[in-house]
């Protein structure tokens, strides 16, 4: 076996990147010094806050006094922790971004612990008088927070023990930190040969590169050196993964919860009806559909069937088309005109301040993401391939910068993010909206068909199917946990592979190492994360195609709720922009695009 070093050859180290295509840090501090400077600025400020207002909240002066200076804290807390995390996320070989990683981990032990008291005693002063403060122009801008804070009363626990958890934070739930360091750090995978040449593997060319390959073989010798390089370390992974849905159950337990999915689902503002719906529709009915893609993309590709190491291959036989960064822009900028001014003003600046993060290189985290400071820029992170579904990613991502930045200029810091449930609504609206313009650009109908097959893949599968699997996966192990049933390495591969069959039935064969899968995402480390990612995208295409085709009074309304930021419920957000959650419908209608789009595959044939 080869060592890590040897494994990532083919990646370039972090020094050798072009410094235009990476993002640029320095617009929250200049320098090292200079971050260290805000750290112990922050520190100072939540001693003093708390010593300037713990026990005083009840006096209506002081509580405005602290809410602005909680503002500020906020502010400070943000730009503190991207700083010191983002980095990392980009180069984890350089040993002063892994010492301000770990180091936040302290330091918001101590912010925890210093900021405890303020929920325990707002949630114990009287609702009218928070309701009248909340509704006077002094309180106004905080109404958001503090009816956030009325809502989540219940699970709120005395100062002592709220104060108690803050301290142990980064160790009770160092789990996610945990999987970034064996993912990234320890996993190694062997060389592998195909037709006489050898192959590096890595998560972020396995994902990147190989399992979407035009290539058979290197698809499933990929294949098998990956999964064999998970094998090695599933039992670590499970034990990692068992330990946080254990510490979860414990804290849902000491809030009055007696179920880890009821918690989660409160903090969302979710119903357990919403929840299980999303799930149990898309896995009858949304099933068939993408049976249905399986055996088109075998049709396609003269294959008798098509496995998991298959699925994910183009569509089309022809030579995947690229796109440079610099013509991706220019696409991008154009596809968004239609949102109006201030949101295009959001993406030219995205652009030009680097606030994008594109090329592939030693230790960058995989997959894509965004992180918006608090009055600051929004920081996307990229693992540029140069092909034309990046484009997609790109549009996903600006989504929520979009999203976060009008949010930004229009409610306090302090006001809630919009739930989990609708949060990527927005991106995904943005992949709907960027494939119908590519789609009303002057195309032959073999580029048609490719597109179309391409936005199913990309946008559909992921939200769909690859999430959407993660879902159910985590329904399973959070049922069992709460039924206090014996779980472990076995019980989770079952799990998945149990999954996977009844959402693929016969349509696609399942390659050995597939129950692996779990070990893949780190969003089982985010709560009830997994299963948002298809109401976003249930909502995104209602939207979406109504933005596309031009529709004034959605365009509108869509402003309105990306401004809104968490001052309305996940349903309310919704419903303002015409697409009700209430039931299956939403839901079924983009099931029904998705099998229109199929229709048109075969038509263009």
């Amino acid at each position: 076996m080869q060592n890590k070093e040897e494994s990532k050859m083919s990646l370039p180290l972090r020094q050798e990147l072009p410094l235009a295509e990476t993002w640029d840090l320095s617009l929250l501090y200049k320098d090292q010094a200079a971050y260290e400077v805000a750290v112990e600025d922050l520190k100072k400020q939540v001693t003093e806050f708390e010593a300037n207002y713990a026990g005083t909240l009840d006096q209506t002066q002081q509580l405005e006094k602290a809410l602005a200076d909680y503002e500020a804290i906020q502010v400070a807390i943000s730009w503190v922790s991207h700083y010191g995390s983002l980095a990392y996320e980009t180069d984890k070989l350089d040993a002063q971004n892994e010492a301000n990683a770990v180091g936040l981990d302290q330091l918001f032990e101590l912010v925890g612990a210093k900021l405890a008291f303020l929920a325990p005693e707002l949630s114990a002063l009287d609702e009218a008088y928070l309701r009248e403060f909340s509704q006077s122009d002094k309180g106004k801008r905080y109404a958001g927070y503090l009816n956030e804070v009325l809502r989540l009363k219940p699970s709120v626990l005395s100062k002592e023990v709220e104060e108690l958890l803050s301290s142990f934070q980064s160790s009770l739930y160092n789990q996610y930190s945990l999987y970034g360091t064996l993912k990234f750090q320890d996993l190694t995978f062997d060389d592998f040969q195909v037709a006489g040449k050898t192959y590096p593997n890595s998560f972020v060319k396995f994902e990147g590169d190989y399992e979407g390959a035009s290539d058979y073989e290197l698809r499933h010798a990929s294949w098998k050196s990956f999964h064999d390089g998970l094998a090695r370390y599933q039992h670590t992974a499970a034990a990692n993964y068992l330990n946080y849905v254990q510490t979860s159950k414990k804290e849902a337990k000491l809030r009055g919860f007696d179920s880890i999915i009821d918690y989660e689902l409160f903090k969302q503002d979710v119903s357990r009806e919403a929840y299980n719906r999303q799930i149990d529709v898309i896995m009858s009915e949304f099933a068939p559909v993408m049976r249905r893609y399986a055996r088109l993309l075998a049709a396609e590709q003269g294959l008798d069937k098509v496995s998991l190491a298959d699925i994910k291959m183009p569509f089309s036989k022809e030579p995947a088309e690229t796109i440079s960064i610099e013509a991706s822009r220019a696409m991008v900028e154009d596809t968004f005109k239609v949102l109006g001014p201030d949101y295009q003003e959001i993406v030219r600046r995205a652009f030009d301040e680097r606030w994008i993060d594109y090329p592939m290189n030693q230790t960058k985290s995989t997959g894509g993401f965004c992180a918006t400071v608090a009055n600051g820029p929004s920081y996307i992170l990229l693992n540029w391939t140069g092909l034309l579904s990046e484009v997609l990613v790109l549009a996903h991502e600006l989504g929520h910068a979009g999203h976060f930045q009008l949010t930004n200029q229009h409610v306090s810091p302090i006001t809630p993010e919009a739930s989990l449930y609708f949060i990527e609504a927005p991106s995904t609206a943005n992949e709907v909206i960027m494939c119908q313009y590519l789609l009303s650009q002057p195309l032959e109908a073999a580029q048609k068909r490719t597109l179309i097959a391409e936005f199913i893949a990309r946008t559909y599968f992921h939200n769909m199917v690859t999430h959407l699997l993660e879902a159910h996966f985590q329904r399973k192990v959070l049922e069992a946990v709460d039924r206090d049933d014996f779980l472990n390495t076995d019980s989770l591969n079952q799990f998945f592979l149990e999954t996977l069959k009844e959402f693929w039935g016969d349509a696609l064969e399942i390659n050995p190492g597939a129950e692996l899968t779990w070990m893949r995402q780190p969003h089982y480390f985010m709560a009830l994360y997994p299963y948002t990612y298809s109401a976003g995208l249930t909502i995104g295409t209602a939207v979406g195609q109504k933005i596309a085709a031009g529709d004034q009074t959605t365009i509108d309304k869509w402003l309105e709720v990306l401004k809104a930021g968490g001052t309305m419920g996940p349903l309310a957000l919704a419903e303002h922009a015409g697409v009700s959650m209430a039931d299956a419908g939403a839901l079924r209608s983009a099931i029904g695009y998705v099998d229109h789009l199929l229709d048109q595959i075969e038509a263009l044939a």
